[in-house]
């Protein structure tokens, strides 16, 4: 606020109107004690200093006019405009020694300020452009990467394997590499400094010419003279064919120049001819295959022709295969054989089966018009064949060889018929062609089959003989397969007469096996109960008598008894496994695994054992069994891996051949596979009593379970490895 007050506009007028005078202070002469040396020194020191500040504006200007290309020229200007006003104020201070203007000095100082501040800015942009600059030394090495830049592009023109040529705007060759004289035949000399067109065939220079201006007229890389065929002339003035890229590069002093790499392709052209012959040659094979698979593909559509209708009549065989096994009556099984083949094989169809007197029965008749078939069966009934007849099912009966009629013609049905009605009962039943086939069993002729086209219009022919050959083996088989059943009925009778006795015999063996188990749970635990009291006894009672090797007799007697006990018991178990009544129910398996693991586990809280049991294992079993034979399986598991510092037990299953295989799997001390078959017998111990307690009875108890569900059980071991029992169970009892 304080300068608003003191500097108004009055004394700014004021100051530019009495700027020139200087009446209002004296001469700087008569301004303190000025000695003449003194003021002298300072006038001229003044002096001095404005002409030096006057000749470095001088030179500035020199040197923009000499380097008008140099950066920011505007900040030389400024720069020799703060000198020069620096110069100024000095001069005005010794014209102050006369004349003393302060008006004007103080205006000159202000204006040098300005300019000062302008030169500072000025100079502090001015500054990264100034950094920016080479030295001489910078500019040397600049120009020493250059020329190495330089050998190294000669390096490699001279070492490309085509001909590089490069043309300025102009059209003139500016420089060539020696695969360029290799090709064309010319010296350097002789080349750089003409026309390119001087490397191009006469009668292509001037189209060449046009396409060159065009070029630079939308230069880009790409390859010259696309599709069309390009020619080089040598110094010979011979030919050749040649491939060419243009690569247009722009120069500063230059402007655009062409970079041309050519290549001969003669070898490539006499190869490309070479193709060209192969390949008509090909066509011409082509032509010749082409022929021969047409002929091959009309064989080809007779082949397939011929197996659709082998593919039809294999269906055919299939669908007359399953109605003569759909029962045991073949009489039905007939009669429904003869309905599928009319209409599929014949207009109609006859069987006629040989009774047990030797007598001829017609079993069935169809036809594709229903309303024929009785006409067939009252033809057949009222004029029979002639059993002496040379033809027809009696022939083929005593013959046992089929015939087949391709077409039969109206001589052949006169000679069969005995008068004009029954020749024209034929007539309406049409008869075109036929095919009369035995019945073939083991040791005799069952019956016969007629099959006759009418309506149709179809022939019978020698494939259709050997198709309804198989048809009648097939029934054949239906008919001996009848008979056998019937056979096995009797047969079945009488057996279940000896089963029933057989029955009764097992009944009483039971009886005596549980007098047997009665006897040995009762007789022999009298004794040993007898040998364990009196031990006791005389270990209580004597025990002062006896030094530690006798304590140690009588204890293992002791622990002897016991065992003999244990094994009693186990024993009597196995024996009772046989006669246990079957109780099969839909049973989980991993919740039974479950609650033994946790039994387990609870014996032995501090040990580490990691169970693997797969989830929703279920089976029809009997429940109690399964539980003893997954006790006994994962005890021996739980037993003979207590050893390892990790125990790991698994349960689960896995698929091979349609069968689901169960496996119980640890990794414990296993066993010598060599002693495999002994694994699952009564009272057969693989490890010492002293490593692992048992009494031997639990993989026989096992085994038993398993086998009375209809299954098997195995193992796999290797010793110190663990070992894997696997077993499966009666197919339909698995339910998983």
């Amino acid at each position: 606020m304080w300068l608003t007050k003191v500097i108004t506009m009055d004394n700014v007028f004021e100051f530019f109107e009495k700027l020139f005078e200087a009446d209002s202070w004296p001469a700087r002469w008569y301004c303190g004690g000025w000695t003449e040396f003194h003021g002298w020194l300072y006038i001229g020191s003044d002096v001095a200093i404005w002409a030096a500040y006057f000749v470095i504006p001088v030179f500035l200007i020199r040197f923009l006019k000499k380097k008008p290309n140099i950066p920011l020229p505007s900040v030389f200007w400024l720069f020799g405009a703060f000198i020069l006003f620096c110069g100024l104020t000095h001069l005005m201070d010794a014209v102050i020694f006369w004349w003393p203007n302060y008006r004007l000095s103080a205006l000159l100082l202000f204006i040098t300020a300005v300019v000062s501040w302008v030169t500072v800015f000025a100079l502090y942009r001015f500054l990264p452009v100034a950094l920016a600059l080479r030295t001489s030394k910078e500019f040397e090495n600049e120009l020493l990467e250059k020329k190495k830049s330089e050998a190294k592009f000669r390096g490699l023109l001279e070492s490309a394997p085509d001909a590089i040529v490069l043309v300025d705007a102009g059209g003139k060759i500016q420089l060539v590499n020696a695969q360029t004289e290799n090709i064309f035949g010319y010296s350097r000399d002789e080349i750089i400094g003409n026309e390119v067109e001087f490397l191009v065939p006469e009668r292509f220079r001037l189209k060449h010419s046009e396409h060159r201006q065009g070029f630079y007229a939308n230069p880009r890389t790409r390859g010259m003279g696309v599709g069309m065929p390009l020619f080089g002339k040598r110094k010979d003035n011979s030919e050749f064919p040649v491939e060419i890229s243009l690569s247009p590069v722009e120069l500063e002093d230059e402007g655009t120049i062409v970079l041309a790499a050519i290549r001969d392709i003669t070898e490539q052209k006499k190869k490309e001819n070479e193709i060209i012959k192969l390949n008509e040659e090909l066509d011409m094979r082509v032509r010749e295959r082409t022929e021969e698979l047409e002929l091959s593909l009309q064989k080809e559509k007779t082949a397939r022709s011929e197996a659709l209708l082998n593919q039809y009549r294999l269906e055919l065989l299939s669908e007359a295969g399953t109605i003569l096994t759909s029962s045991l009556n073949y009489s039905e099984t007939l009669v429904n054989l003869a309905n599928l083949i009319t209409p599929k094989i014949a207009d109609w169809c006859a069987i006629d089966v040989v009774e047990k007197d030797g007598s001829v029965k017609r079993l069935a008749v169809t036809h594709v018009d229903p309303q024929k078939i009785k006409l067939a069966y009252d033809v057949a009934q009222k004029y029979p064949s002639d059993p002496k007849a040379q033809y027809g099912i009696y022939h083929v009966l005593r013959t046992q060889n089929p015939e087949l009629y391709h077409h039969i013609p109206d001589d052949l049905i006169i000679s069969a018929t005995q008068n004009e009605e029954h020749f024209q009962l034929l007539q309406d039943l049409g008869l075109k062609s036929a095919i009369i086939m035995p019945i073939p069993g083991r040791d005799k002729i069952y019956g016969v089959i007629t099959l006759v086209q009418a309506e149709s219009g179809r022939l019978f022919d020698e494939e259709d003989l050997q198709f309804v050959k198989e048809l009648a083996r097939r029934a054949a088989l239906a008919i001996e397969n009848a008979k056998l059943y019937k056979k096995s009925l009797d047969i079945n009778a009488e057996l279940e007469q000896r089963v029933e006795k057989r029955t009764l015999e097992l009944e009483a063996i039971n009886k005596e096996l549980e007098a047997f188990s009665y006897s040995v749970s009762h007789d022999l635990r009298a004794p040993l109960r007898s040998i364990d009291g009196f031990s006791n006894r005389i270990l209580k009672d004597y025990a002062d008598l006896l030094d530690d090797t006798g304590k140690d007799y009588f204890m293992r007697v002791k622990n002897a008894s016991n065992r003999m006990g244990t094994l009693i018991d186990d024993l009597l178990k196995l024996s009772k496994l046989s006669q246990v009544e079957l109780h099969m129910e839909s049973t989980n398996l991993s919740d039974i695994a479950e609650s033994i693991a946790m039994e387990l586990k609870s014996t032995d809280m501090e040990r580490k054992v990691n169970f693997i049991i797969r989830g929703e294992m279920i089976a029809t079993v009997d429940r109690n069994l399964m539980q003893i034979a997954l006790q006994n399986l994962l005890g021996n598991a739980w037993k003979y891996s207590k050893n390892q510092p990790q125990t790991q037990i698994e349960f689960g299953t896995m698929e091979k051949d349609g069968q689901t295989i169960y496996f119980i799997r640890d990794n414990g001390v296993g066993f010598d596979m060599k002693y495999v078959d002994k694994l699952f017998g009564a009272f057969q111990r693989l490890h010492g009593i002293s490593e692992f307690e048992g009494t031997g009875i639990g993989l026989a108890t096992v085994k038993r379970i398993i086998n009375r569900h209809g299954g098997t059980i195995y193992a796999e071991s290797c010793e110190d490895y663990g070992a894997t029992f696997y077993f499966t169970l009666k197919k339909s009892e698995n339910k998983e």
